[in-house]
This record gives C-alpha cells, structure tokens and sequence, in this order.
C-alpha cells in the first residue's frame, strides 16, 4: 500500500489544489479548508452565518483553486467566466491585515468557529458568480473547532486520529465538516466507478468524494475493506524518521456533493448520480443508516 494523491482544499466546498507531499498540523494538512464561503447573518440565522456548501450549491464546483510556488498566494478562477474570472488572495492573510476585520460566528455539523471577513473585493467576486450575497471568511480565534465526529465515537477511544512520532495529538478541526482527514483508497473508488455507464467511467471520479488522501493498496485489499481499517502509518519518503498514523476512527456518510457535474455546475444525469447507486448497499454507518458511506 502507498499513498497514491494528496488533496487539499484551500476553500471548503471549492476544487482542489493536488500536492505531492503536505504538512500535517493538529488540525488535519495544512492549509486544507481554512476559508469557508457563507451567507451572512439573518433575522433567523440566531446570529449565525450559514456556510454555502456544495452539497446544495453545485455552481461551487466551477471554481478552481491553485497555489503558488512560494505557497503565500491563493488563486481562484471560475472556468465558465467571461469576465472577471481569476482573484486571487493571500494563502495565509498577514495578522493585521486582519486586525480589524469584521467577524462572523459559523456552525459546521453543530460545532462553532470565528471567520474573519476578508474584505469587499472577493465578496463582491463571489457573490457575482454565485448570484447571491456571498462573504469569505478565514478560520479565526485559535484556528480551530471542536470535531462533530467525536460524539459518534466508541467511549473507549481518545479524541486524537493523527499522531507524528507521539508529538502531535490533533483533536480539533478548521472548516472542515467533521475529521481532520479523509480518507479513500483505489479499491473503492474502482467499485464506485464500476457502478457507472461506461461511457462515464473515464471521469476523475475520486474528485468528486474530496479525499485529503487517496490511498493505492493495489491487489491487496478488497472494495471498503477500508471500512475495518484500524491504524495506518504512512513513513515520508524525503525523511524516513518522519511517520505519520492516523487512527480511523469513523466511517465517513456522504451527501449529493456525490452528484455533482464538476465541469457543469450542476447534477449529473440520473445514470451517474453515484450517490444513489452507493446507497444501494454501502449504508454501513448505523447512525446515519439513510446515508451511504464511501472513506474512513
């Protein structure tokens, strides 16, 4: 077994940026959905920003997201776009260009999180190609929120899902919805893909399951014998007395994000809505036992 792709996912809900090695942090890689995209409060909202997600708002898909070579600049495009297509923003905002930003207060999954307003200019980009009143936010306060997921955990086990050499023990998340990684490997994502129309088989269908890491086990492993995963280790291979274990602590439901047309921004036709084709035997998580699961 091997890792085979890195993913991170610099604005929740947006594309991708694939890596070839990431930094782990106590909050999951680093940099991965540190910006989050919301609707600002309303009378109803109980004080709340509503975080715009691309389970609902499949448009999200036509961004793209990339990073530049000296990691500081993060740069967004909207491939349909005509005009006004690319911003960019910092990857890391400078501590007092955010001094005295305005602050909003997010719900992700019934866990809370401070997000810093980064300002009218992207607001303004997004909320004209979303077609709706659209501010950017990056992860505030200490840069973390509490996991959704630890309720769901058996009593016995901690908290911590990623430990490096017994130094790091992360037990928060950023924007993330509920884990510090996700996780999938090619076994699976080959069965999913096997569940398509031919003519559909040829798409980059991991994409659309938004993994951090993609795991390669070859021959060795049959479809979701993820699901039994207890413990990996994964050993760096620029410094062999780096190694990683990540603790699989939950198995991951899945939303209609499964059925979004990445290059339309819309829903994929009914034959390929791979939700509903997992959702025939993959409801293996007794507490959601409607969703369908598809990583650790």
């Amino acid at each position: 077994m091997k890792v085979q792709r890195i993913f991170i996912y610099p604005v929740k809900s947006l594309g991708p940026v694939e890596v070839t090695a990431a930094e782990i942090t106590n909050e999951g890689l680093r940099f991965d959905r540190q910006y989050v995209l919301v609707k600002p409060p309303h009378e109803k909202s109980a004080g709340l920003a509503e975080h715009i997600t691309i389970k609902t708002t499949f448009p999200l898909a036509l961004f793209r997201t990339g990073i530049d070579k000296s990691w500081s600049k993060l740069t967004i495009t909207h491939t349909q776009a005509k005009e006004n297509a690319t911003i960019s923003i910092p990857l890391t905002p400078s501590p007092l260009g955010l001094f005295k930003a305005t602050t909003f207060r997010v719900s992700i999954f019934g866990t809370k999180a401070t997000g810093i307003d980064m300002g009218e200019e992207v607001a303004n980009y997004f909320s004209d190609h979303l077609k709706q009143t659209t501010r950017l936010l990056y992860i505030g306060g200490n840069g973390q929120r509490e996991i959704p997921g630890a309720a769901f955990l058996p009593k016995h086990y901690h908290s911590m899902s990623i430990s490096v050499n017994d130094k790091l023990q992360p037990q928060r998340i950023r924007f993330a919805d509920a884990a510090p990684l996700l996780i999938t490997s090619t076994a699976s994502e080959e069965d999913a893909r096997r569940r398509l129309p031919p003519a559909a088989r040829g798409e980059d269908l991991i994409v659309r399951f938004r993994p951090n890491v993609h795991v390669d086990v070859g021959g060795e492993q049959e479809p979701y014998d993820e699901d039994s995963w207890n413990m990996l280790s994964i050993k760096s291979q620029l410094d062999s007395a780096q190694e990683i274990s990540v603790r699989c602590l939950f198995r991951t439901v899945r939303c209609l994000s499964l059925n979004v047309d990445l290059s339309r921004g819309a829903m994929v036709a009914t034959p390929q809505q791979l939700y509903g084709l997992l959702m025939k035997d993959r409801r293996v998580n007794e507490k959601f036992p409607r969703k369908s699961r598809s990583h650790c």
